[in-house]
């Protein structure tokens, strides 16, 4: 956290002027708050009774490191914030962008010996950490029974810390999210078709041609019209058959992520095969991030928003930072939010990242039961080791100086006389070709 301290003498003949104090904001801020203080009113003692005057008033706005209008408060408030997915009244949810900012003064009332105005900004840096959240979620703007609100109240409960609102062939919800405190509500959309369904995620119109197609061409328009709006393209449930399979292909367009967890229990037949699947692409030397959705509809028994979530280490919860590390496979799937964790890092690498060849990977496992097993997977083949009765950490090494990626699992047996089943699958750790 960085402090930039100050203060502006503001004379009796700038009264009624306009001016801009600048500081500069380096890379790498996520949040930024200003405060500010001067004698503002005196009391007085007028026929025995007290009267409280009024002396200076001084108003604040904000302009950006790169130049545009982040907005104003004027003088009934002495603090304000600002972030990318949330700020005070009044003001801008922007990216903290490096640069000169201005705090735009207004001096509205300055007292005859001028004010002394003493401004305080705190910068608050960008820190690595876990974010949990849900990317494929339905409203009442298709086939859900909760409204936006409601499903956004749900997943609060369920702790996450961002959502994905991703409708069927819909998108007019993304005008209207909203922004709790705590969480953060991204706009999606799930485009639908008798061929499959694919996630268009993190912009608010993804396309401005009607959904519905019947060719191949036309679909791969569609999918590059998504693209061309800024869209993440995700792939899901490419194994639901017979009702909503990707029968398209998986050569029909680029796509960025692949939905290899939808619902509950991974040990699903579509869930299962799409997990081999994607193992198998990874041993023929593809890089191919995953994500898991709930595909909530409503609530019912094991279908609730975070059932199955997708975790991510990223900079901060704005739109930028988590979509950027959902492309990088930064992150992992887990069956619930109180499942296990993990953080694996080979050498500077991280999940989703490329590291040396030969490099030791070093995974931490939290939130372990004792009988749980962690299962380090490569191209070559995998090792296991089972967590001790009482136990709820472990770390797993692993170096093969031939393997393309490793991978991570965890298996738990949920309730006695229940076979053990996955329930946490993360990104790989690639590792590259030449030493």
């Amino acid at each position: 956290m960085q402090t930039i301290a100050f203060e502006r003498v503001i004379r009796k003949d700038e009264e009624r002027t306009y001016f801009t104090l600048p500081f500069e904001v380096p890379e790498g801020i996520e949040r930024l708050d200003i405060r500010y203080d001067y004698p503002r009113r005196v009391a007085r003692e007028e026929n025995g009774a007290t009267v409280v005057e009024e002396i200076n008033i001084v108003d604040l706005a904000l302009t950006a490191g790169n130049g545009e209008y982040v907005g104003a408060s004027g003088s009934d408030r002495t603090h304000i914030y600002i972030s990318a997915y949330e700020s005070a009244q009044g003001y801008a949810a922007v990216p903290i962008s490096a640069g000169t900012w201005q705090i735009i003064v207004g001096a509205y009332k300055v007292a005859p010996e001028g004010v002394t105005v003493r401004y305080e900004i705190t910068l608050t840096e960008k820190t690595l950490r876990r974010f949990q959240g849900d990317t494929h979620m339905h409203t009442t703007g298709s086939d859900g029974t909760l409204s936006i609100p409601e499903l956004v109240d749900l997943c609060r409960k369920q702790r996450l810390d961002f959502a994905i609102i991703t409708d069927h062939n819909n998108y007019s919800g993304n005008d209207h999210l909203p922004v709790p405190a705590d969480m953060t509500v991204l706009p999606g959309a799930e485009w639908t078709h008798y061929n499959g369904h694919a996630g268009f995620l993190g912009v608010r119109r993804p396309y401005r041609s009607p959904f519905c197609v019947n060719t191949p061409e036309q679909a791969r328009a569609q999918i590059e019209e998504a693209r061309q709006a800024g869209a993440m393209i995700v792939v899901n449930h490419p194994f639901c058959h017979p009702e909503c399979g990707w029968k398209w292909g998986f050569d029909l367009a680029p796509y960025d992520a692949v939905e290899i967890w939808n619902g509950p229990l991974m040990y699903e037949n579509e869930n299962t095969a799409c997990l081999e699947w994607w193992h198998s692409q990874l041993c023929a030397g593809r890089r191919i991030p995953i994500t898991g959705g709930s595909d909530f509809h409503r609530p019912e028994p094991m279908r609730l928003p975070g059932v199955p979530c997708t975790c991510l280490y990223a900079m901060s919860r704005s739109s930028d930072d988590l979509f950027g590390a959902l492309r990088a496979g930064h992150g992992y799937v887990k069956m619930s939010p109180d499942m296990p964790d993990i953080d694996a890092r080979a050498s500077e690498a991280m999940l989703g990242d490329v590291a040396p060849r030969g490099s030791e990977a070093v995974a931490h496992f939290t939130r372990l039961r004792g009988g749980d097993r962690i299962v380090a997977i490569t191209d070559r083949g995998e090792e296991s080791r089972v967590c001790p009765p009482g136990g709820c950490e472990m770390t797993l090494r692993t170096r093969d100086l031939e393997a393309k990626f490793v991978r991570y699992e965890v298996f738990r047996t949920i309730a006695r006389g229940l076979p053990s089943m996955r329930v946490m699958v993360s990104n790989p750790i690639y590792f590259a070709t030449e030493v």
